[in-house]
């Protein structure tokens, strides 16, 4: 099976629903602003910057003009403590995993569109093993990428906001057409089931945590590119210079790890 055949794997018609929600800050009585929760602190013993976050209303439209239109009328009202929209795209009349979706977008809370995934999540509907939709990744386009390493950024969770820093950026068209000659090359027609896809669209990015007696906790992960954000409130000093400490002790740390290994490789070589 060739790269370019993956493209028109799923032939099954359905209809769309466009699931609209909207998230709010969840500050209470407090100012909106990141901060390390002393509460969750004391409760798991440590505790990341940012902010808590909630889904306060949900809407269901039948196309997507409808549901961004909603977007805009909302964004237009300013409301107070508005974070951001999400819409998610689902095939109706049938029975997928509960976070499944088509596609997936994320919008400011001005309206505009931040940043939006194609790849479908779904590899199974109605009890059978089949993909909806296209769920192949074949790399992100350049001017997709808003983002760069070294940047501060948000990443969104169900229900919190983490300040993290981005190390690496995701895969472009041009890097993932070389991974997909390989996967075609090893594994033939089983690539229709083990291919590159949407956990394959995402930055590595670098967070940290505190314990309750001061010791700080730190290690790179991999977020989807639509939960990836840039600050929506000012990043306090000290967390921006934690996060650029983290990403250089990292980095160095990977520097060291190749070098040695390269180091490794050419006395083997001389042994032979």
């Amino acid at each position: 099976m060739k790269y370019e055949d993956r493209r028109s794997q799923s032939k099954t018609k359905f209809k769309s629903v466009f699931i609209l929600q909207v998230y709010v800050y969840r500050y209470y009585d407090e100012k909106i602003a990141y901060r390390i929760d002393k509460e969750e602190m004391k409760r798991e013993g440590y505790a990341r910057p940012g902010i808590d976050i909630m889904s306060t209303e949900v809407g269901y439209f039948q196309t997507l003009h409808a549901a961004e239109a909603r977007v805009k009328k909302i964004a237009a009202e300013k409301r107070e403590g508005l974070y951001s929209f999400e819409i998610l795209e689902k095939p109706q009349e049938c029975m997928i995993y509960a976070r499944d979706y088509l596609t997936i977008r994320r919008y400011l809370k001005d309206g505009s569109l931040w940043q939006m995934s194609n790849v479908s999540t779904i590899r199974q509907y109605d009890g059978k093993n089949y993909e909806l939709g296209d769920t192949c990744f074949y790399g992100r386009d350049l001017r997709t990428i808003l983002l760069k390493e070294g940047d501060i950024v948000e990443i969104v969770r169900k229900d919190f906001v983490e300040l993290g820093i981005v190390w690496d950026l995701p895969a472009t068209k041009k890097r993932m057409k070389r991974i997909w000659s390989r996967y075609t090359k090893r594994l033939g027609s089983n690539i229709a089931w083990i291919h590159p896809d949407s956990t394959d669209d995402g930055y590595t990015t670098v967070s940290y945590e505190v314990a309750e007696n001061g010791e700080i906790g730190f290690g790179h992960f991999h977020p989807a590119v639509v939960d990836v954000m840039p600050p929506s409130l000012p990043v306090p000093k000290k967390y921006a210079l934690q996060l650029r400490k983290c990403l250089r002790t990292l980095q160095k740390e990977d520097e060291e790890y190749l070098r040695e290994r390269e180091k490794d490789k050419q006395e083997a070589i001389k042994k032979k």
